[in-house]
Parts: structure tokens; C-alpha cells; sequence
């Protein structure tokens, strides 16, 4: 008889054996062993399927953003054509300062065939005035001259504080007219304004464009891009995320299904503060204190900064009493 404990069976020899027994411990270990393989396929499976999810979404937002940003530029300049003895004026906007509420660019004056010579130099003296207007009101151009591109800096009435959503009205009036030497004959010229906006993270929506007279008027709102509205979204969301993330793992420590340690801390800690330069990287550069910080980014530190303060506590709690 074999040593080994187990029921004994008898051979055809008649010699008694004893069966191998299988520990009681090591049954319930591969029962746990198939019952936790089969959970890890159906966590991988999830796991694989929010990967494929989250990949394909971000995918559709980086093409929509690049979309739309490129639509914000690509407009293609047509020159105006104007009255015969009139004058076409194009406001084409290079920058927009959101923090001073001012649109900067040059102002396009065309002149109609009655107006110029062949080599495009204006007959008479004109004088084209533009208003509001930051910088000089009263464009000149010279008899002799060729009409060339004037700086021009126009208000723009708006709230930044509302990033993403800010608006940003653009009025304006001109007039253009036609000079006589000494100043007795002076006549308003049929004038014609639009603007051709091609500001990158920006665009335009016209309001009203009257039509040619002897004074034009330009009424349009600027706001941000698609481009730029979709990444902020994007970044204040991920933000929401991370926030979410150190709560669970601050809770999975506190009830032991995670060990806390300096590690844990030390991500918590360092993303409190990774997400600082992140806030001052949002397109267009929002200023603090915008509604986005009072809705979503003061709270997302708050909720972090508590989740540094919890943290340390709980690694003083377990160092006092390992001591």
C-alpha cells in the first residue's frame, strides 16, 4: 500500500493502490483561477471596446476641428467692382485682440473707372472717412496716386469673459468724397463697403451691408471658430475626467482595494498642477475669471486639491500607526 492518503482500489493483480486525492485548497484555487480568468475576458473585452470607442471619437473631433479651422481661412479675395464714378471700399481684418476689443487690418479702396486713369492713379483728390475708427478717421488719396492698403483699427463691443462664446459686434460707416482744390466743390461719391474676414480661429457673420449710396455701412458680429469652440469643450471635459479619476482612486484606497503610498500622492499632486498650464493653453487664450473657470476648472482643482489633501492625510494616519 502507497503511503500517500487516498482511497485504496484493488488491480486485477490483486494488489491494492491507493488513488491520488486532490487537496481541498487547491480545488477552490482553480475554481477562483477559471471563475477570475473568465471575469479578466469579459474586463479586456470592455477594456478593448471603450479603447475602440474613445479612439474613434477622438478621430471624428480631430477632423471636425482641422475642418473647421482650415473654413475659417480659405476664402478666396474677389476685388469689389465699383461704380463708375465711385468707390469700393474692403475691409480685410489680419488680427482680433478679444482682451482689447479692437479688429485690426487694412482698409482696400477701389476706385471706379471715372475716378481713374489707365495706370489706376486717381484724377481727382479723395478723401474717404471711416467711422468709429482707433486710428486716423480720414483716409486721403492723392490725385497721382495709386489707392494702396490703409492700417485701420475698428472697436469691437464684446465680452471675453464668455469664452468660448464670446461675440464681438463690428459697425462701421464710410464715406468717401471727392475734393476740390479750394474746398467749394466738394460732392459725395457713390461708396460701396464689405469685409472680407479670413482671421484664423475666427469668423464672420454679416449682419447688414447696405447697398452703394453716398454713405456706407457695414454691420457684422465676429465670434471664435468651430475650431476653437470644439477644443475648449474638449479640454474642459478631459479636465471633468481627470477630476473623476482621482476621486475613484482616492475612494479605491480608502477602502483598501488599492494600496496607498507615495506614488498615488505624487500623481494626484503633480496633476494639480500639470492642469495650470493646460487652462492658460486653451485657443484664443481666455483670461481667468471666465465663465469656463467659474463652471468648470476652479471645481476641477478644488476637487483635486481635496483629493492631495485626503491622500495625505490617510499616509499620516498609516504611518502613525505602523510606528
Amino acid at each position: 500500500m502507497n503511503a500517500q492518503s487516498g482511497s485504496a482500489t484493488n488491480t486485477p493483480a490483486g494488489e491494492v493502490t491507493a488513488a491520488p486525492t486532490v487537496p481541498k485548497g487547491a480545488k477552490g484555487a482553480r475554481r477562483r483561477k477559471k471563475s477570475a480568468g473568465k471575469g479578466s475576458g469579459l474586463s479586456t473585452r470592455a477594456r478593448k471596446v471603450i479603447g475602440l470607442t474613445l479612439t474613434v471619437v477622438l478621430a471624428i473631433a480631430c477632423i471636425l476641428v482641422l475642418t473647421s479651422y482650415q473654413r475659417s481661412f480659405e476664402g478666396e479675395f474677389t476685388p469689389p467692382t465699383p461704380e463708375p464714378s465711385g468707390v469700393a471700399l474692403v475691409f480685410v481684418p489680419s488680427q482680433m485682440d478679444a482682451d482689447a476689443r479692437t479688429i485690426s487690418g487694412d482698409l482696400l479702396a477701389f476706385l471706379g473707372p471715372q475716378l481713374k486713369d489707365s495706370e489706376g492713379k486717381a484724377k481727382v483728390d479723395i478723401a474717404i472717412e471711416v467711422l468709429p475708427s482707433l486710428t486716423d478717421t480720414i483716409v486721403e488719396v492723392a490725385e497721382g496716386q495709386v489707392a494702396s492698403p490703409t492700417p485701420l483699427s475698428l472697436p469691437a463691443p464684446g465680452v471675453v469673459q464668455r469664452y468660448p462664446l464670446d461675440a464681438y459686434e463690428l459697425d462701421f460707416v464710410v464715406r468717401a468724397t471727392s475734393l476740390s482744390p479750394d474746398g467749394s466743390d466738394d460732392s459725395n461719391l457713390t461708396t460701396d463697403a464689405s469685409v472680407f474676414f479670413a482671421v484664423p480661429g475666427w469668423s464672420y457673420e454679416t449682419d447688414t451691408q447696405a447697398a452703394a449710396s453716398s454713405t456706407a455701412a457695414v454691420s457684422g458680429t465676429v465670434v471664435r471658430a468651430g475650431s476653437t469652440k470644439m477644443v475648449a469643450v474638449l479640454m474642459l471635459v478631459l479636465m471633468v475626467a481627470l477630476a473623476v479619476i482621482a476621486v475613484m482612486v482616492v475612494q479605491s484606497s480608502a477602502a483598501g482595494r488599492m494600496r496607498l503610498d507615495l506614488s498615488v500622492a505624487s500623481w494626484i499632486t503633480a496633476m494639480l498642477f500639470a492642469l495650470l498650464p493646460i487652462r492658460g493653453f486653451l485657443p484664443g487664450d481666455p483670461p481667468v475669471g471666465s465663465w469656463i473657470d467659474m463652471l468648470v476648472f476652479f471645481w476641477v482643482e478644488a476637487t483635486i486639491m481635496l483629493c492631495v489633501a485626503l491622500t495625505a492625510i490617510g499616509l499620516l494616519v498609516r504611518a502613525r500607526r505602523q510606528a
